[in-house]
């Protein structure tokens, strides 16, 4: 078998002259991934369906085909099914995606349809930094995210200009210091390091700040707010006021569509997912670019063994090697962030590494436990599907 073998925990022979029905109840009537195969067990198909026996019914019974062109029976071809059961939106997308990126090598990226994780990214240590929006998680410097796509990344880099006071254009900023300022130098909006008014090691150092304070905005908040009080409490309103407005842009930073902006470094979670039935639950350690299920939880009187998930994970972040995130390590910070964006409803609970106490385990499960289960399924469910024929 390929490389997918490591990623499907379960496989069946498939003979179209055999017993069908004992051949259908030997599969789960429940959410899945699986891959039909061939003879000489080269991929046909991979899919994601809600219910994966029915899905079978279906595609076995001999009346369903592949291609639109050229039409293929899959009980004239496939003869072996591997397959692994999923419970939860999460494990479903990270699984099928492994599954696709071992079966189709070459061409999943434009197959599987997931979205890239959109960071921005500044190196203060170049000789003219300045922020751009990137979804290229190799480069060097800071790179802040997850943002939810390109246009959130945009408007959080004009955020940062206008309440920082950041250059603007940065065309004329690389002729600093012989360059010719722009209108925000008259409207008291830049500090002009462009013209030499202030060094381009000062604004090297605005930029520091501004990364810093994007990372953990919570000490500047309080620094402006009690700069406010102080001012208006010494009846210089008009200072005050500049300090409130000040403190309203930092504000927003670190809530709303910037709410999980971090550096790409402390892109740790502990994701806690649904489990196979009421009352259960399944744990994800996921750390730069990785993605690993590291227990099953059972509830015992409505609760979980919150030290015992704990010792686990410390267990294994204590074996991971700090390593440059990849283009697959990439691919899957996408597939995360695309549920820490999604709708809370059903998608399970996660928790920041740094952030993980006992009390902040306990209340994951009962965020949890809150959320809509996704539904028996009669049908097949199709959530996803890649097939190798031509047509």
């Amino acid at each position: 078998m390929h490389e997918s073998a490591s990623t499907f925990t379960h496989s069946a022979d498939f003979d179209p002259q055999g017993d069908f029905k004992a051949f259908l109840r030997s599969v789960p009537a429940r959410w899945g991934v699986y891959l039909f195969a061939d003879a000489d067990d080269q991929p046909v198909q991979l899919l994601c369906v809600k219910n994966l026996r029915a899905s079978l019914k279906r595609r076995l019974g001999g009346e369903e085909t592949i291609g639109l062109s050229k039409r293929v029976n899959y009980r004239e071809l496939v003869r072996r099914v591997h397959w692994r059961r999923v419970d939860s939106a999460f494990e479903a997308d990270w699984i099928y995606y492994e599954a696709a990126r071992a079966v189709f090598r070459q061409t999943y990226r434009g197959m599987v349809g997931f979205r890239p994780a959109w960071f921005i990214h500044v190196n203060p240590e170049t000789r003219f930094p300045r922020y751009v929006k990137t979804i290229d998680l190799s480069k060097g410097g800071l790179l802040l995210g997850p943002v939810e796509d390109k246009h959130v990344a945009a408007r959080l880099i004009q955020h940062l200009e206008d309440a920082f006071d950041l250059c603007r254009y940065y065309s004329i900023l690389v002729e600093a210091p012989d360059a010719r300022a722009c209108a925000y130098k008259q409207m008291h909006k830049c500090p002009a390091p462009c013209d030499g008014s202030i060094s381009i090691d000062q604004y090297r150092g605005m930029i520091q700040w501004s990364a810093e304070t994007l990372i953990d905005p919570a000490p500047m908040v309080r620094d402006q707010e009690q700069r406010m009080r102080d001012a208006a409490a010494e009846l210089r309103f008009e200072s005050a006021a500049k300090i409130k407005s000040f403190s309203d842009k930092i504000g927003q930073l670190g809530r709303g569509p910037f709410r999980h902006v971090r550096r790409l470094s402390d892109f740790t979670f502990l994701t806690i997912q649904h489990g196979p039935r009421e009352q259960t639950a399944k744990a994800f350690l996921i750390t730069s670019g990785r993605i690993e299920e590291v227990l099953g939880l059972i509830a015992i009187r409505d609760s979980i063994d919150v030290p015992g998930l704990l010792r686990c994970v410390l267990s294994r972040l204590a074996d991971q090697i700090d390593a440059p995130v990849d283009e697959i390590g990439a691919e899957r910070i996408g597939i995360v962030a695309q549920h820490l964006f999604a709708a809370k409803s059903r998608h399970g609970v996660f928790l920041p590494i740094g952030d993980i106490d006992e009390r902040s385990a306990a209340k994951a499960w009962r965020d949890l436990r809150k959320q809509t289960r996704e539904p028996e399924q009669e049908g097949e469910g199709v959530v996803k599907e890649l097939q190798s024929i031509q047509s």
